[in-house]
């Protein structure tokens, strides 16, 4: 009590002395509340909210450079703060699931989220985009023939004449993603179907009034006519090229498209052309059958990325990635249209098993922890005569590091049960199968005796924490071992091996 007593003290005088400082700087980013939030949101053109946690490291780097923005931003645009673990109901109402979050309302409206470079040019940049109309009004054939012409290497979308909960979603698309992928999606919008079926170019498309066509870079065209909530991942889809790069800056247009990606790497600078010739043809004869993307990567700026799926080294760098379920399957047949066309479509039918990440199995594993590994996952943790606790975690993981001693604690404690097995994997360097990926450090999943569902653990994660779970959710029920019995019994044991 004593300790949260000088915390809540420490960090009233931080609040303070923040005060303190705005006042005497005549800081221009504003603070929000639930009661001024919307009167700010509805009277000012453009306002670009940044949600943040006063314990927050991100949001604290990030203050000086959005205050920077607001001071340059001057009479074009309002930068506000809002405090989202006071404020929470706005939080909830914006969906705020991390910190900071950053969204840009436009005359009381929320437009999009801000995933640019958290600093002072890309919020000064992004918010002068902002300022210039997203979507381009035509008003005749001949302007649409040329504006696609203009663009023909980009995907534009047509609204025609579009109302309510459709122009408002094609309003909000045209922010966001402008913003993702500049330069290679445009919006226009047409009065009625008269001037798309007079056009050229969208006369085949047969639009009709309520509609979106979208023109794609390889010429083709498709119309979407159904619910305004159905539109955002349609739209997302279609402006994924054939073929072409993903990068932190866009990887947001994959995630969201639910499929799978097949990826290779390739030095940006000099691309391999035996490569990208070869996915070109692949992706152009949609041997996928619109079921994965195909996409490569900057093998120096994703470094990490390539080494995280296991193709350091490899050339060519080709595997299958899964966003959803962090499922990875890796190519290691020859180089040829036939062998990468039928590995795809066993991936495609489900007889493709997913490329295990694993440590050599210990050769010897007797010490109270056990150590898991990918090849030993099934033996070790899903063996059916034992109730198992398992820790996934990450070496340079803070609460891991917290944990792991706790876990250890346990583990000695609850040696002398024979139905009992707790364990640790390093989740970096070793894959679990995919219905239990670890999506967070640390991951803890109990497999009671039997074959029973894994229950996952969520509580608390001393060592005496771990030992009720384990208790509560055993199969083979067990009294707990006196400590100093647990102990001596461990000294024992190692006596023995030597």
């Amino acid at each position: 009590m004593a300790r949260k007593s000088l915390m809540a003290a420490a960090a009233a005088l931080a609040v303070l002395a923040v005060g303190t400082v705005a006042a005497a700087k005549d800081e221009a980013v504003i603070s929000l509340t639930e009661k001024s939030f919307a009167e700010t949101i509805a009277k000012e053109a453009l306002v670009l909210v940044k949600f943040t946690a006063p314990w927050c490291g991100h949001c604290k780097s990030t203050a000086a450079p959005f205050e920077e923005a607001a001071q340059a931003l001057k009479g074009k645009a309002v930068l506000a703060d809002v405090d989202a673990t006071v404020e929470k109901e706005l939080a909830t109402k914006y969906e705020v699931k991390g910190y900071p979050t950053i969204k840009l309302f436009a005359n009381g409206e929320f437009l999009t989220e801000y995933s640019g470079s958290r600093d002072k040019d890309g919020f000064v940049k992004f918010i002068e985009r902002s300022m210039q109309p997203s979507i381009v009004q035509l008003a005749t054939n001949d302007a649409v023939d040329v504006f696609l012409k203009e663009h023909k290497d980009a995907a534009t979308y047509v609204g025609i004449k579009l109302a309510d909960d459709m122009a408002s979603a094609f309003k909000k698309l045209s922010f966001s993603m402008r913003d993702l992928i500049p330069e290679k999606v445009f919006f226009v919008s047409l009065a009625d179907a008269s001037v798309a079926a007079e056009s050229k170019t969208l006369a085949d498309s047969k639009p009709v009034d309520g509609s979106v066509v979208v023109v794609k870079a390889d010429g083709s065209m498709e119309a979407f006519a159904d619910k305004a909530a159905d539109l955002d991942k349609w739209v997302r889809f279609n402006a994924i090229p054939a073929f072409g790069e993903i990068s932190r800056d866009n990887s947001q247009l994959y995630t969201s498209a639910d499929l799978p990606v097949v990826l290779t790497f390739m030095d940006s600078k000099t691309p391999d052309e035996k490569v990208k010739d070869m996915f070109n043809k692949l992706a152009a004869a949609k041997v996928t059958e619109g079921k994965a993307l195909f996409a490569w990567a900057d093998k120096d700026a994703l470094k990490s990325f390539q080494d995280y799926l296991g193709l350091a080294g490899k050339d060519p760098a080709v595997a299958i990635y899964s966003f959803q379920s962090d499922a990875k399957y890796l190519y290691n047949g020859d180089f040829t249209e036939e062998g990468l066309t039928a590995w795809i479509k066993k991936f495609l039918s489900g007889d493709l098993p997913p490329t295990m990440k694993s440590e050599a199995v210990p050769p010897a594993n007797d010490d109270p922890m056990k150590i898991v590994v990918g090849d030993s996952w099934a033996d070790v943790v899903e063996d059916a005569s034992k109730d198992v606790l398992i820790m996934q975690y990450a070496p340079w993981c803070g609460h891991c590091k917290k944990a792991e001693p706790e876990l250890e604690k346990a583990a000695v404690k609850l040696a002398s049960v024979g139905s009992v097995v707790v364990a640790k994997m390093d989740a970096t360097l070793n894959d679990a199968p995919v219905a239990y990926k670890a999506k967070g450090f640390p991951t803890i999943h109990f497999f009671p005796a039997g074959g029973k569902d894994p229950v996952e653990h969520s509580g608390g994660r001393s060592a005496d924490d771990f030992v009720e779970f384990i208790q509560k959710h055993a199969t083979t029920k067990f009294e707990i071992p006196d400590a100093a019995e647990a102990s001596a019994e461990v000294e024992e044991d190692k006596k023995d091996e030597l």
